[in-house]
Protein backbone atom coordinates (compact mmCIF):
# COMPACT_ATOMS: atom_id res chain seq x y z
CA UNK A 1 0.00 0.00 0.00
CA UNK A 2 1.18 3.52 -0.91
CA UNK A 3 -0.03 7.05 0.86
CA UNK A 4 0.43 10.17 -1.00
CA UNK A 5 -0.79 13.64 -0.34
CA UNK A 6 -1.99 15.54 -3.11
CA UNK A 7 -1.51 19.35 -3.43
CA UNK A 8 -3.80 21.40 -5.73
CA UNK A 9 -2.46 24.66 -7.50
CA UNK A 10 -4.93 27.34 -6.87
CA UNK A 11 -7.71 27.54 -9.92
CA UNK A 12 -9.83 30.57 -11.28
CA UNK A 13 -13.05 30.20 -9.01
CA UNK A 14 -13.27 31.78 -5.72
CA UNK A 15 -13.44 28.92 -3.57
CA UNK A 16 -10.35 27.58 -5.55
CA UNK A 17 -7.87 30.26 -4.62
CA UNK A 18 -6.23 28.45 -1.62
CA UNK A 19 -5.99 25.74 -3.58
CA UNK A 20 -6.63 22.35 -2.28
CA UNK A 21 -5.67 19.03 -0.72
CA UNK A 22 -6.34 15.76 -0.91
CA UNK A 23 -5.27 11.58 -0.06
CA UNK A 24 -4.64 9.22 -2.89
CA UNK A 25 -3.89 6.11 -1.93
CA UNK A 26 -2.94 3.08 -3.95
CA UNK A 27 -3.97 -0.95 -2.34
CA UNK A 28 -2.64 -3.41 -4.24
CA UNK A 29 -3.83 -6.31 -2.64
CA UNK A 30 -7.38 -4.92 -3.42
CA UNK A 31 -5.98 -3.42 -7.03
CA UNK A 32 -7.43 0.38 -6.39
CA UNK A 33 -5.89 3.91 -6.80
CA UNK A 34 -8.56 6.02 -5.08
CA UNK A 35 -8.50 9.78 -3.95
CA UNK A 36 -10.02 10.93 -0.51
CA UNK A 37 -11.42 14.44 -0.53
CA UNK A 38 -12.88 16.45 1.84
CA UNK A 39 -13.48 19.55 0.10
CA UNK A 40 -16.92 18.37 -1.56
CA UNK A 41 -19.83 20.33 -1.46
CA UNK A 42 -22.90 20.67 -3.75
CA UNK A 43 -23.93 23.62 -5.43
CA UNK A 44 -27.86 22.41 -5.27
CA UNK A 45 -28.09 22.61 -1.70
CA UNK A 46 -31.13 24.56 -0.76
CA UNK A 47 -30.70 27.83 0.49
CA UNK A 48 -26.64 27.21 -0.39
CA UNK A 49 -25.34 31.11 0.09
CA UNK A 50 -27.46 31.68 2.85
CA UNK A 51 -25.75 28.46 5.15
CA UNK A 52 -22.67 29.34 3.75
CA UNK A 53 -22.24 32.72 4.83
CA UNK A 54 -24.18 31.12 8.07
CA UNK A 55 -21.40 28.67 8.24
CA UNK A 56 -24.16 25.60 8.54
CA UNK A 57 -22.97 24.26 4.92
CA UNK A 58 -21.89 20.91 5.11
CA UNK A 59 -18.88 19.84 3.41
CA UNK A 60 -18.51 16.23 2.95
CA UNK A 61 -15.62 13.29 1.97
CA UNK A 62 -16.01 11.72 -1.78
CA UNK A 63 -13.75 9.36 -3.11
CA UNK A 64 -12.50 8.81 -6.96
CA UNK A 65 -10.30 6.87 -9.20
CA UNK A 66 -6.89 8.87 -9.06
CA UNK A 67 -7.45 8.88 -13.22
CA UNK A 68 -10.48 11.05 -13.11
CA UNK A 69 -9.37 13.21 -10.35
CA UNK A 70 -6.34 13.98 -12.37
CA UNK A 71 -8.12 14.53 -15.18
CA UNK A 72 -10.47 17.08 -13.98
CA UNK A 73 -6.98 18.79 -12.33
CA UNK A 74 -5.72 18.85 -16.15
CA UNK A 75 -8.98 20.12 -17.47
CA UNK A 76 -9.07 23.33 -15.40
CA UNK A 77 -5.18 23.61 -16.14
CA UNK A 78 -4.20 23.50 -11.84
CA UNK A 79 -1.20 21.66 -11.21
CA UNK A 80 -0.99 18.58 -8.74
CA UNK A 81 2.10 17.78 -6.46
CA UNK A 82 2.16 14.52 -5.05
CA UNK A 83 4.02 13.81 -1.51
CA UNK A 84 4.81 9.82 -1.11
CA UNK A 85 4.84 9.60 2.56
CA UNK A 86 7.17 6.90 4.43
CA UNK A 87 4.58 5.51 7.38
CA UNK A 88 4.84 1.96 8.45
CA UNK A 89 2.00 -0.81 7.24
CA UNK A 90 0.20 -0.86 10.24
CA UNK A 91 -0.14 3.46 10.19
CA UNK A 92 -0.84 2.95 6.55
CA UNK A 93 -3.92 0.48 7.07
CA UNK A 94 -5.08 2.76 10.30
CA UNK A 95 -5.54 5.74 7.81
CA UNK A 96 -7.24 3.91 5.39
CA UNK A 97 -9.63 2.45 7.56
CA UNK A 98 -10.39 5.28 8.84
CA UNK A 99 -10.89 7.06 5.76
CA UNK A 100 -13.33 4.10 4.59
CA UNK A 101 -14.80 4.63 8.39
CA UNK A 102 -15.53 8.96 7.32
CA UNK A 103 -17.21 7.51 4.06
CA UNK A 104 -20.43 5.47 6.33
CA UNK A 105 -23.75 7.43 6.39
CA UNK A 106 -23.05 10.50 8.83
CA UNK A 107 -19.48 10.45 9.09
CA UNK A 108 -18.92 12.46 5.97
CA UNK A 109 -20.24 14.99 6.91
CA UNK A 110 -18.70 17.96 8.78
CA UNK A 111 -19.37 22.16 9.45
CA UNK A 112 -16.49 23.52 7.05
CA UNK A 113 -14.30 26.50 8.67
CA UNK A 114 -11.65 28.45 7.60
CA UNK A 115 -8.76 28.02 9.86
CA UNK A 116 -9.47 24.96 12.32
CA UNK A 117 -11.87 22.51 10.04
CA UNK A 118 -11.28 22.15 5.91
CA UNK A 119 -10.02 20.30 3.36
CA UNK A 120 -6.40 20.66 4.41
CA UNK A 121 -6.66 20.09 7.88
CA UNK A 122 -8.71 16.82 7.76
CA UNK A 123 -5.94 15.39 5.61
CA UNK A 124 -2.90 16.87 8.27
CA UNK A 125 -5.05 15.89 11.19
CA UNK A 126 -5.63 11.92 9.88
CA UNK A 127 -1.75 11.72 9.40
CA UNK A 128 -0.66 12.69 12.82
CA UNK A 129 -3.67 10.86 14.39
CA UNK A 130 -2.67 7.77 12.59
CA UNK A 131 1.34 7.79 12.85
CA UNK A 132 4.04 8.99 15.37
CA UNK A 133 5.15 11.74 13.25
CA UNK A 134 5.30 15.64 14.57
CA UNK A 135 4.35 18.56 13.00
CA UNK A 136 7.10 20.43 11.86
CA UNK A 137 7.69 24.41 12.06
CA UNK A 138 7.08 26.81 9.57
CA UNK A 139 6.89 30.26 8.98
CA UNK A 140 3.30 31.90 9.70
CA UNK A 141 3.02 35.10 11.08
CA UNK A 142 -1.26 34.56 11.58
CA UNK A 143 -4.30 33.06 10.34
CA UNK A 144 -5.07 35.86 8.46
CA UNK A 145 -1.63 36.45 6.43
CA UNK A 146 -2.66 33.32 4.96
CA UNK A 147 -6.07 33.85 4.28
CA UNK A 148 -5.94 37.22 2.76
CA UNK A 149 -2.85 36.66 0.49
CA UNK A 150 -3.79 34.07 -1.46
CA UNK A 151 -6.63 36.15 -3.69
CA UNK A 152 -4.17 38.87 -4.02
CA UNK A 153 -1.95 36.43 -5.47
CA UNK A 154 -4.22 34.51 -7.76
CA UNK A 155 -5.15 38.52 -9.24
CA UNK A 156 -8.46 38.84 -7.16
CA UNK A 157 -7.33 41.18 -4.86
CA UNK A 158 -11.11 42.99 -4.16
CA UNK A 159 -11.57 39.34 -2.86
CA UNK A 160 -8.79 39.80 -0.78
CA UNK A 161 -9.77 43.00 0.80
CA UNK A 162 -13.55 41.88 1.03
CA UNK A 163 -12.08 38.53 3.24
CA UNK A 164 -9.79 40.90 5.19
CA UNK A 165 -12.48 43.20 6.50
CA UNK A 166 -14.93 40.26 7.31
CA UNK A 167 -11.88 38.44 9.40
CA UNK A 168 -11.91 39.51 12.95
CA UNK A 169 -9.26 39.66 16.21
CA UNK A 170 -9.55 35.51 16.21
CA UNK A 171 -8.14 35.34 12.67
CA UNK A 172 -4.91 37.37 14.11
CA UNK A 173 -3.47 34.50 16.40
CA UNK A 174 -0.55 32.88 15.54
CA UNK A 175 -0.67 29.55 15.04
CA UNK A 176 1.23 26.61 16.71
CA UNK A 177 3.10 24.34 14.83
CA UNK A 178 0.31 21.67 14.98
CA UNK A 179 -2.08 24.24 13.46
CA UNK A 180 0.22 26.36 11.32
CA UNK A 181 0.06 23.61 8.23
CA UNK A 182 -3.99 24.63 7.54
CA UNK A 183 -3.92 25.54 3.93
CA UNK A 184 -2.96 23.11 1.36
CA UNK A 185 0.60 25.12 0.61
CA UNK A 186 1.39 25.24 4.34
CA UNK A 187 0.67 21.73 4.80
CA UNK A 188 2.98 20.96 1.90
CA UNK A 189 5.82 22.90 3.49
CA UNK A 190 4.92 21.38 7.04
CA UNK A 191 5.50 17.55 5.34
CA UNK A 192 8.37 18.40 3.40
CA UNK A 193 9.98 19.86 6.66
CA UNK A 194 9.24 16.45 8.54
CA UNK A 195 12.64 14.42 7.95
CA UNK A 196 12.10 11.17 6.65
CA UNK A 197 8.59 11.54 6.08
CA UNK A 198 8.23 12.21 2.22
CA UNK A 199 9.81 9.35 0.14
CA UNK A 200 9.09 11.49 -3.33
CA UNK A 201 7.65 14.38 -4.75
CA UNK A 202 6.11 13.94 -8.18
CA UNK A 203 4.83 17.28 -9.91
CA UNK A 204 2.35 17.24 -12.79
CA UNK A 205 2.26 20.12 -14.67
CA UNK A 206 -0.97 21.44 -16.09
CA UNK A 207 -0.80 25.22 -16.15
CA UNK A 208 1.19 27.67 -18.24
CA UNK A 209 2.76 30.74 -16.55
CA UNK A 210 0.25 33.46 -15.00
CA UNK A 211 1.02 36.69 -14.61
CA UNK A 212 -0.88 39.14 -12.39
CA UNK A 213 -1.31 42.33 -13.14
CA UNK A 214 -0.58 45.17 -10.83
CA UNK A 215 -3.46 47.20 -12.01
CA UNK A 216 -6.81 47.61 -9.96
CA UNK A 217 -5.61 47.35 -6.59
CA UNK A 218 -7.87 47.80 -3.53
CA UNK A 219 -5.52 50.56 -1.87
CA UNK A 220 -4.56 52.54 -5.13
CA UNK A 221 -8.49 52.60 -6.13
CA UNK A 222 -9.61 53.43 -2.38
CA UNK A 223 -6.63 56.44 -2.53
CA UNK A 224 -8.45 57.73 -5.66
CA UNK A 225 -11.87 57.55 -4.41
CA UNK A 226 -10.92 59.60 -1.56
CA UNK A 227 -8.85 62.28 -3.13
CA UNK A 228 -11.80 62.58 -5.48
CA UNK A 229 -14.31 62.97 -2.66
CA UNK A 230 -12.17 65.65 -1.18
CA UNK A 231 -11.69 67.10 -3.84
CA UNK A 232 -15.93 67.44 -4.70
CA UNK A 233 -16.70 68.39 -1.29
CA UNK A 234 -14.25 71.66 -1.38
CA UNK A 235 -14.74 72.90 -4.51
CA UNK A 236 -17.67 74.86 -3.69
CA UNK A 237 -19.54 74.63 -7.44
CA UNK A 238 -23.22 73.59 -8.21
CA UNK A 239 -21.91 69.85 -10.11
CA UNK A 240 -19.09 68.84 -7.14
CA UNK A 241 -21.48 69.84 -4.89
CA UNK A 242 -24.04 67.66 -6.43
CA UNK A 243 -21.73 64.95 -7.11
CA UNK A 244 -20.52 65.06 -3.08
CA UNK A 245 -24.26 64.70 -2.07
CA UNK A 246 -24.28 61.79 -4.17
CA UNK A 247 -21.27 59.96 -2.94
CA UNK A 248 -22.60 60.35 0.38
CA UNK A 249 -25.92 59.03 -0.04
CA UNK A 250 -23.55 55.91 -2.02
CA UNK A 251 -21.13 55.54 0.88
CA UNK A 252 -23.76 55.63 3.73
CA UNK A 253 -25.56 53.01 1.96
CA UNK A 254 -22.39 50.70 1.29
CA UNK A 255 -21.20 51.35 4.86
CA UNK A 256 -24.55 50.24 5.99
CA UNK A 257 -24.34 47.12 4.06
CA UNK A 258 -21.23 46.25 4.25
CA UNK A 259 -22.14 46.93 8.23
CA UNK A 260 -24.30 44.34 8.56
CA UNK A 261 -22.33 41.70 6.94
CA UNK A 262 -19.31 42.14 9.23
CA UNK A 263 -21.92 42.81 12.02
CA UNK A 264 -24.00 39.07 10.86
CA UNK A 265 -20.37 37.38 10.48
CA UNK A 266 -18.74 38.46 13.57
CA UNK A 267 -21.55 37.80 16.08
CA UNK A 268 -24.20 35.62 14.61
CA UNK A 269 -22.29 32.95 12.00
CA UNK A 270 -20.76 30.26 13.17
CA UNK A 271 -17.41 31.08 11.16
CA UNK A 272 -14.97 31.71 14.15
CA UNK A 273 -12.66 33.11 11.65
CA UNK A 274 -14.48 36.32 11.99
CA UNK A 275 -14.82 36.58 15.45
CA UNK A 276 -14.29 39.97 17.55
CA UNK A 277 -14.25 41.80 14.38
CA UNK A 278 -13.14 45.27 15.70
CA UNK A 279 -14.00 46.94 11.98
CA UNK A 280 -17.27 46.81 14.07
CA UNK A 281 -16.51 50.60 15.30
CA UNK A 282 -16.31 52.46 12.07
CA UNK A 283 -18.20 49.73 9.55
CA UNK A 284 -21.89 48.98 11.31
CA UNK A 285 -25.38 48.88 10.67
CA UNK A 286 -25.86 52.17 11.31
CA UNK A 287 -24.76 53.89 8.55
CA UNK A 288 -28.17 52.88 7.47
CA UNK A 289 -29.90 54.68 9.86
CA UNK A 290 -28.10 57.42 9.63
CA UNK A 291 -29.21 57.69 5.75
CA UNK A 292 -32.43 58.43 6.72
CA UNK A 293 -31.43 61.72 8.73
CA UNK A 294 -29.46 62.24 5.91
CA UNK A 295 -32.77 63.49 3.86
CA UNK A 296 -34.11 65.10 7.62
CA UNK A 297 -33.74 68.84 7.96
CA UNK A 298 -33.00 68.64 11.74
CA UNK A 299 -29.08 68.53 13.22
CA UNK A 300 -29.62 64.54 13.89
CA UNK A 301 -27.28 63.76 10.81
CA UNK A 302 -24.67 66.10 12.56
CA UNK A 303 -25.00 63.87 15.79
CA UNK A 304 -24.82 60.80 14.29
CA UNK A 305 -21.74 62.14 12.06
CA UNK A 306 -19.97 63.40 15.64
CA UNK A 307 -20.62 59.61 17.22
CA UNK A 308 -19.25 57.61 14.04
CA UNK A 309 -16.50 60.00 13.46
CA UNK A 310 -15.06 60.20 17.18
CA UNK A 311 -15.63 55.76 17.36
CA UNK A 312 -13.34 55.92 13.68
CA UNK A 313 -10.86 58.26 15.67
CA UNK A 314 -10.87 56.16 18.93
CA UNK A 315 -10.12 52.92 16.77
CA UNK A 316 -7.33 54.98 15.05
CA UNK A 317 -5.47 55.60 18.46
CA UNK A 318 -5.88 52.51 19.66
CA UNK A 319 -5.47 50.54 16.86
CA UNK A 320 -1.79 49.34 18.09
CA UNK A 321 -2.65 47.77 21.17
CA UNK A 322 -5.88 45.66 19.79
CA UNK A 323 -5.19 42.20 19.13
CA UNK A 324 -6.40 42.62 15.32
CA UNK A 325 -4.25 43.56 12.50
CA UNK A 326 -5.83 46.55 9.57
CA UNK A 327 -4.05 46.64 6.63
CA UNK A 328 -3.65 49.71 4.51
CA UNK A 329 -6.39 49.60 2.86
CA UNK A 330 -8.52 48.74 6.09
CA UNK A 331 -7.43 52.35 7.16
CA UNK A 332 -7.61 53.87 3.62
CA UNK A 333 -11.38 53.04 3.78
CA UNK A 334 -11.44 54.54 7.27
CA UNK A 335 -10.58 57.49 5.54
CA UNK A 336 -12.84 57.63 3.61
CA UNK A 337 -15.52 56.65 6.31
CA UNK A 338 -13.58 59.63 8.31
CA UNK A 339 -14.23 62.19 5.16
CA UNK A 340 -17.80 61.12 4.92
CA UNK A 341 -18.59 61.72 8.68
CA UNK A 342 -17.11 64.97 8.44
CA UNK A 343 -19.44 65.94 6.19
CA UNK A 344 -22.16 64.97 8.23
CA UNK A 345 -20.95 67.07 10.88
CA UNK A 346 -21.01 70.22 8.62
CA UNK A 347 -24.46 69.31 6.66
CA UNK A 348 -25.51 69.41 10.58
CA UNK A 349 -24.18 72.40 11.72
CA UNK A 350 -25.89 74.19 8.47
CA UNK A 351 -29.23 72.11 9.38
CA UNK A 352 -29.05 73.93 13.19
CA UNK A 353 -28.42 77.43 11.71
CA UNK A 354 -31.56 77.29 9.68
Amino acid sequence: MQISILTCAAGEDIYTAWGHTAIRVIDSTNNTDLVYNFGTFDFSEPYFLAKFVKGSLEYFISVNRYGDFLAEYQYYSRDVVEQILKLTDEEKISWQQALQLNLVGANRFYLYNFITDNCTTRVKDGLFKNSNRQAAYIPVTSFRDEIVKAPYQQGIPWIGFGIDLLLGAYSDQQPDHFKSGFLPPLLFSQLANIKGLVIKTNTNKFSGTKANSPINQPFIVLVCVFVFYAFVSKWNALLTQRIAKLMDVLLLFLFGMGGCLVFYMSLISLHTACYENFNLMWLHPAYLIALVLYFLPKNWIGQAGILFFSAIIGLLITSYWLPQHFSKEVFALMAIALLLNYRLIIKGHYAKIV
